[in-house]
């Protein structure tokens, strides 16, 4: 699995769980001057809490990686990479809980932000977007970008506390 990220980055994260080393695949790709392979810019707006977890879970990684150039972007992509395997029947409920999780919140999502994601994460939440029309779910979408991300923090946190 590691052996497509370059030795220095690989031994990185080298030890570390799934989700590492998804988040470094991300970082790789955030970074690649391949031509072709410059990400999709997209406009997501994270609930205030959501965004808060990242830039914490950020920072930490920042020093335990030493990748002092990794952005919040780098998380939303990898987990909508690890997210694209899951049924939308379980997306659909998962987004359903935390919509209603918020209900009534004075705060709640803060401002829209465009984060650069890979193209064929950018065309699976297009895609996302068609199936919650079709199952009459509109409106979810946001919030199951949310969920997506919050579910890829509590793992890199379940995780590391597993790996160390």
């Amino acid at each position: 699995m590691l052996d497509a990220l370059p030795p220095q980055l690989a031994e990185r994260v080298q030890g570390l769980p799934v989700a590492y080393t998804e988040l470094a695949r991300s970082y790789r790709a955030a970074h690649s001057t391949r031509t072709g392979t410059k990400p999709a810019k997209r406009n997501i707006r994270l609930h205030a809490e959501v965004a808060i977890a990242v830039n914490r879970q950020m920072v930490s990684d920042k020093r335990m990686l030493k990748l002092r150039d990794l952005k919040p972007s780098q998380y939303l992509d990898a987990a909508i990479t690890l997210a694209r395997h899951i049924s939308v029947a379980d997306l659909i409920k998962a987004a359903d809980e935390f919509r209603d999780s918020r209900l009534g919140e004075a705060s709640g999502s803060a401002s829209p932000n465009h984060y650069s994601i890979r193209r064929e994460n950018d065309a699976w939440l297009d895609e996302m977007m068609d199936e919650l029309l079709l199952a009459n779910t509109t409106g979810l979408h946001g919030h199951m970008v949310n969920v997506i991300v919050q579910s890829f923090l509590e793992q890199l946190r379940a995780e590391a506390t597993t790996a160390g």
